[in-house]
């Protein structure tokens, strides 16, 4: 299911991204909607603090502090938030949530539905950049801290992981075959490949499942080296290359939608009476709803292998899960509920969205929301952290979401209710 899983972040992630921003923003928005990403930075900035103590007070070592700060930074900003307002403005409790005589069901849902995905612009934008490499192999992981591997298969070895402290061995491989005499074909940095090790080059450099398939590129030789030109090109490249290593092809199609959605293009591409908007948005927009299928496919198809092999979790994994559990679905609420309040009761002279009961409800639960599913994607494609992120997700969603977030919902509405 990894080449599945690869797939979607490739294409059918980056199209869901690309139609939900580009439709949503705009400039207007982003100036009357200001305090949305005012609250997402807050928010952050105590996840981040409660997330750093909470897991150095547990001890935990530096790779499940990356894991623990993912779960707790990246929650669940569209299923999930979007389910809970549509619900509440037709239920009778959707009456508090008017803000004026006129307002109607029909209104309370759309704004609610308004501030959730212009919520969820900057989390994507943050989850695809900052949190893709957070839960990504790090060449400083020690190897003591049993982080679980990718199964090896009977076949053979997936993999071959070189580093400082320990050489991986792959007796069967096709690495047995290699001819000493293909030695000088090499490049002049690399050594041979035996049967056993694989040798550390002269200047040693970690080696893992996320390197490349070209870790160093060859060096070529230069025409002139005072050439200024060739200078430039190869500053030009080394910029692109560090650029590219940090991105990710949602974050390409996260910036390209916000490129669009403030700038004329988006008449262009959203008018229905153009020629782009049957033609190209829709084939995106159609693509994208490809996207969280795909991703729940991937994910009961990684439960069924754990179900089958009988996996049992050691109690290094449990402590990061109890840990990501307790701040993301515990501590969280306990940030977010007060904050929203001050804002309720001082942030009207700065905002007239501090008078509007549907957002400060829809602060209050997309800052105590689960963590976000798609993040089982990022794990299954840098294939690190899987068995743990599973196993977050089925005591987030499976036991701990439902009392929690229907309390969650309980207070905001109550605080609206009493406040405004």
């Amino acid at each position: 299911m990894v080449w599945l899983s690869r797939l979607n972040l490739v294409f059918f992630t980056p199209c869901l991204l690309f139609s939900n921003i580009a439709s949503t923003i705009s400039l207007e928005k982003l100036l009357a909607f200001w305090p949305i990403p005012v609250f997402y930075v807050i928010f952050s900035i105590l996840n981040y603090v409660c997330t750093q103590t909470a897991t150095r007070v547990v001890g935990l070592k530096a790779a499940y502090r990356r894991f623990v700060l993912a779960c707790v930074l990246f929650s669940n900003t569209n299923s999930l938030p979007i389910a809970t307002i549509t619900s509440l403005a037709v239920s009778e409790a959707g009456k508090i949530l008017f803000w004026n005589a006129d307002d109607t069901q029909e209104t309370v849902a759309a704004r609610g539905v308004s501030y959730t995905l212009f919520f969820a612009i900057f989390g994507n934008l943050v989850r695809w950049s900052y949190g893709y490499n957070l839960l990504r192999k790090h060449h400083d992981d020690s190897e003591d801290e049993e982080i679980v591997p990718p199964k090896l298969t009977t076949s053979g070895c997936n993999y071959l992981s070189v580093n400082d402290s320990s050489r991986s061995a792959c007796p069967n491989s096709s690495a047995s075959s290699v001819s000493s005499s293909n030695e000088t074909d090499l490049e002049p940095g690399n050594r041979r490949l035996s049967s056993l090790t694989l040798a550390l080059p002269d200047d040693p450099k970690v080696v893992d499942e996320t390197t490349g398939l070209l870790a160093t590129f060859p060096s070529y030789p230069v025409a002139s080296p005072s050439s200024q030109e060739s200078g430039f090109k190869h500053r030009l490249y080394g910029i692109a290359r560090q650029f590219h290593k940090f991105m990710s092809p949602p974050l390409y199609a996260a910036m390209l939608a916000l490129t669009v959605g403030l700038s004329p293009l988006k008449q262009a591409l959203y008018d229905h009476n153009s020629f782009l908007y049957p033609s190209f948005t829709k084939a995106i927009e159609v693509c994208g709803k490809a996207a969280v299928p795909l991703i729940l496919t991937c994910l009961g198809a990684q439960l069924t292998c754990i179900a089958e092999t009988q996996h049992t979790a050691s109690p290094s994994t449990k402590k990061p899960v109890a840990v990501a559990i307790g701040c993301r679905m515990f501590l969280a609420p306990l940030f977010v509920i007060p904050t929203v309040v001050l804002f309720v009761m001082y942030g009207s002279r700065w905002s007239t969205l501090a008078t509007d009961p549907v957002f400060n409800v829809m602060m209050i639960v997309l800052g105590s929301s689960p963590t976000a599913i798609n993040l089982v994607q990022i794990t299954q494609v840098n294939n690190i952290f899987e068995d743990e992120m599973l196993r977050m997700l089925f005591w987030s969603y499976g036991v701990v979401c439902v009392p929690i977030c229907t309390l969650t919902v309980f207070i905001a509405l109550s605080i609206v209710d009493k406040l405004l």
